[in-house]
């Protein structure tokens, strides 16, 4: 009985080595042997090419393409290849994946309207949407009310890139404006102030003054909330 058991397992611990061989054998000549039954290759550049032809490249160099990724960019055209994985040169086994993200050109957005916005909520907008504030001037309307958006360089609805510029007009009411407050303000506040309501700074001199501080505006003409038509003249003496 214990010659038996002792029997069966010097069979089962030679099972065991042999087994152990075997898989030594398999693993350092048979698998080597089938791996390097399969070809390898360079993978080409294709940075800078269109998808198109990029995929047939990669396809007749024996590689596997996967399905691209897009991607905005401001600087590469879009359809091109922007960047792909494994990088160009690499040495890999034939059929290898290859990935490849290419250019959506630039991200663009519908410009909304910023007409009857105010001059600071127009910029927010123009802020939030990735967009730059440029030039604005002023003119005159009878329908939009002084302070805000009357005109605005991209049309509503268009199409624009992302770090467009947009101009804005602002309006200053009717033909008529009421002159404002100048006293106390100092002289460069006061021009302006006029210009940016459609006045003219006029001729300005100055005088000594214990009340007031020098450059500042002690008198003006016409005085503030005259209603004067635009274009129209106002002179201020300040204190020296």
């Amino acid at each position: 009985m214990n010659w038996t058991w002792r029997k069966i397992g010097v069979l089962a611990l030679a099972g065991i080595v042999i087994l152990a061989g075997v898989g030594a054998l398999i693993d350092k000549l048979v698998l080597p042997a089938v791996v390097s039954m399969t070809a390898t290759v360079h993978v080409p550049s294709v940075v800078g090419r269109d998808r198109a032809s990029a995929e047939v490249l990669l396809r007749d160099a024996g590689l596997v393409v996967m399905e691209p990724r897009e991607q905005f960019s401001a600087t590469i055209p879009e359809g091109t290849v922007m960047s792909q994985l494994p990088y160009a040169g690499a040495t890999v086994k034939e059929g290898r994946r290859i990935y490849i993200t290419v250019s959506k050109g630039v991200e663009t957005m519908s410009m909304p309207s910023l007409y009857g916005a105010t001059m600071r909520d127009a910029r927010v907008t123009i802020m939030r949407l990735g967009l730059q504030s440029g030039d604005m001037s002023y003119d005159t309307s009878s329908s939009i009310p002084a302070g805000k958006v009357m005109g605005q360089s991209i049309s509503a609805g268009a199409s624009v890139a992302s770090g467009a510029v947009v101009h804005l007009v602002i309006s200053r009411g009717t033909s008529m404006v009421r002159v404002p407050q100048l006293i106390s303000l100092m002289q460069d506040e006061a021009e302006q102030l006029l210009r940016d309501l459609g006045l003219i700074p006029g001729a300005m001199t100055s005088v000594p003054s214990s009340a007031f501080q020098s450059g500042t505006v002690m008198h003006q003409d016409p005085p503030a909330d005259s209603l004067v038509t635009l274009g129209t003249t106002v002179t201020f003496v300040t204190a020296k």
